[in-house]
Formats: C-alpha cells, structure tokens, sequence
C-alpha cells in the first residue's frame, strides 16, 4: 500500500461547485414551497366558510409546511457550507503542494 496521498484539486472544486450548484437550486425551490403553503395560500384552499374543524386542519398545515420549510432551509445553508469547503480545501491544497514544492527546490540546490 501507498503512503502517498493525491488530491484532484480540480475534481474537488468541481465538486464544491455542484454543492454550491445545488444548494442554490434547493433554495429557488423553497421560496416557491414557501410561497405556495403559506398561511394565506393554505387558507385560500380552505376557502372562506371554512368551518372550525379546518381552520384546525389549516393551523396543522401552516405549521407543517414552516417546519420543512426550516428543515430546507438548514439543508441548503448545510450544502452551501459544503461547497465552499470544498473549494476552501482545493485551494489550501494546492498553497500547500506549492509550498512543498518550493522546499524541495532549495532542498536539491
């Protein structure tokens, strides 16, 4: 077995970039979840005689839909956190492989 480690530096930012990608994607698709169950849109499906059995139905629901909504939301800022991460990590990567290639240089002269 090798003791030697090789980090892809540009598959690793690739893939902070496409957690990055997503994190933005999961973000547009909350704003519209949010957007179709909030409290006014909920009570819309309800209707205006709605009687008290669903206004407690519609309490349950709004409730709901603010919990995933938050739970979404962790998620995207999780990916994003990610993301940046990965590219934080590439870009440390190569400061340090350049570093060890310049000891090496004064090392051989």
């Amino acid at each position: 077995m090798s003791d030697e480690v090789h980090i892809n530096t540009d598959e690793l930012r690739k893939l902070g970039t496409e957690f990055a990608t997503q994190a933005y994607d999961l973000g547009r698709h909350l704003s519209a979840f949010r957007g179709r169950t909030d409290a006014e849109a909920l009570g819309d499906g309800f209707g205006a005689g709605a009687s008290s059995s669903s206004h407690s139905e519609l309490s349950e629901l709004s409730e709901l839909s603010e919990l995933v909504g938050t739970l979404i939301g962790r998620l995207q800022e999780r990916l994003d956190e990610i993301g940046s991460g990965m590219k934080t990590g590439a870009m440390n990567t190569e400061a340090a492989e350049q570093e060890i290639s310049e000891l090496m240089r004064g090392v051989a002269r």
